[in-house]
């Protein structure tokens, strides 16, 4: 190896090459270990095999040393034997929520630029309703816009993203009785 690799830390052990594979490694476990253990057991769990692949990376490769330990989903259900597959998918649901955020403001953004294109074309002024939302669209010898109006345009987006992220992380078990 020589020293300008060196000196970047491009195939350093604990350059940064090496910090995002182990970290990307890392993540994928821990989306593994989401609602099957506990939140401070999964931080113990990454940081402990953080410190096993930097040791291991002395010795070996980096990427020896992630092959050793196996793909991220058997090692994260190796340390989730024996306990409770009974969890909040924290990850799961922001993920969802997310995902209805982006759907929702997709199909919004296409019917608004649609009744745009119409107003352009048509010329004047055009209200119409997108899921209880007031959408505004016009076209004048001024100028051309949009917009949206009412508590509809913050409420109905919000509302959809909670139902997406209590669907998909299974946030009703917070309220479950734990066994004594």
């Amino acid at each position: 190896m020589n020293s300008s690799h060196q000196e970047l830390g491009v195939d350093h052990p604990r350059g940064l090459g090496h910090t995002v594979r182990r970290e990307w490694y890392l993540f994928k476990v821990d989306l593994f270990l989401d609602g099957r253990v506990p939140g401070r057991r999964r931080k113990e769990i990454l940081n402990d095999l953080r410190n096993i692949i930097d040791a291991e990376s002395d010795i070996n490769t980096l990427q020896e040393v992630i092959s050793g330990l196996g793909q991220p989903r058997a090692l994260a259900a190796s340390y989730a034997e024996g306990t409770s597959k009974k969890r909040v998918l924290w990850t799961a649901g922001v993920a969802a929520g997310m995902a209805a955020l982006t759907v929702y403001w997709i199909l919004g953004l296409t019917y608004t630029l649609g009744m745009l294109s119409v107003a352009d074309q048509a010329g004047g002024e055009f209200n119409s309703h997108f899921f209880f939302v007031d959408v505004l669209a016009f076209s004048t010898p001024e100028g051309i816009g949009i917009g949206w109006s009412g508590d509809a345009a913050l409420w109905i987006p919000l509302g959809l993203a909670a139902l997406a992220f209590i669907g998909a992380s299974r946030a009703w078990r917070i309220f479950r009785r734990r066994p004594s």
